[in-house]
């Protein structure tokens, strides 16, 4: 008899799921460039030193989830592990990009007060 966790891996390998999940991905990836290329624009241009290292910080935070983004979407592309193991990890990138847009907007308001 099958476990449902076996019946859900097994169903975890369709293609479509596997399209849904590396769509997502790619949609956040693109949301990080230009969260990126928000970051470098003139009007970002840091005033003091601590606002330099916040930006450097959220720069650094940006390249690594798209790092990471990356070698997810490989990873499940050339199919190394079911979908299902990748659940988490993604479920942890989309959290960590939502903090990593909220400190961007938090950076761009702060840059508004000086």
């Amino acid at each position: 008899m099958k476990s449902l966790k076996d019946d859900y891996r097994t169903r975890s390998q369709d293609p479509l799921e596997k399209n849904t999940l590396v769509l997502k991905l790619e949609r956040s990836q693109q949301d990080v460039g230009q969260l990126r290329n928000k970051l470098n624009s003139y009007i970002c241009e840091p005033k003091t030193y601590s606002l330099f290292e916040r930006m450097e910080a959220l720069k650094n935070g940006l390249d690594t989830l798209s790092n990471t983004n990356r070698e997810i979407i490989l990873s499940v592309r050339q199919r190394k592990k079911h979908t299902v193991d990748f659940v988490d990890r993604v479920r942890q990138q989309f959290i960590a990009f939502n903090e990593l847009q909220r400190g961007v907007e938090e950076y761009m308001q702060g840059l508004r007060s000086y």
